[in-house]
């Protein structure tokens, strides 16, 4: 059976070390992942118009972005199934219920010692999701965790780049 687990993100190369300790609790079968982006619903008709959900994704992610989630699918190849980048918009819990039932959510990991920093239009989802009921954990307890999976998924980084760099 294939698991669905949720992380927050704010398109920050820090935000994914949930993914990857979340990734690390998980011992047998597949999982499928969503990274979700909150974004404060659209109020606009005209903004509605022209509204394209990957073209919001696309003109926030950075390459280092992109790279870090191609060394974790490399990295966790056995484990993951699939993942994707979902936008969250709405404040409401009916809102994030919906969401959660959509998209066949089973657990939220949150990184603990880690608070996002979306970007203009986004917020932080965290408080929502421990709201809605849906089983969660907050990984990441102590601060030198943080610093060593920070640094970890640096240096995996950094390798990636000197690789290209090699060839």
């Amino acid at each position: 059976m294939v698991k669905t687990i949720a992380v927050p993100i704010d398109f920050r190369v820090d935000s994914l070390n949930a993914l990857r300790l979340a990734l690390n609790t998980i011992h047998t079968g597949k999982v499928n992942v969503v990274l979700i982006y909150a974004q404060t619903p659209l109020d606009s008709i005209t903004d509605l118009l022209f509204y394209s959900p990957s073209e919001v994704i696309s003109s926030l992610k950075s390459k280092e972005f992109e790279a870090a989630i191609s060394i974790i699918k490399n990295r966790y190849e056995s484990l993951l199934n699939h993942i994707s980048i979902e936008l969250f918009q709405g404040f409401g819990m009916r809102s994030v219920h919906n969401f959660l039932e959509v998209h066949k959510i089973d657990e939220v990991f949150f990184f603990k010692n880690y608070t996002l920093q979306p970007p203009k239009k986004g917020f932080d989802p965290v408080p929502l999701l421990k709201k809605s009921g849906v089983s969660y954990q907050e990984v990441g307890t102590e601060m030198e965790d943080f610093s060593r999976e920070t640094k970890a998924l640096n240096t995996l980084f950094n390798d990636l780049v000197i690789e290209i760099a090699n060839h």
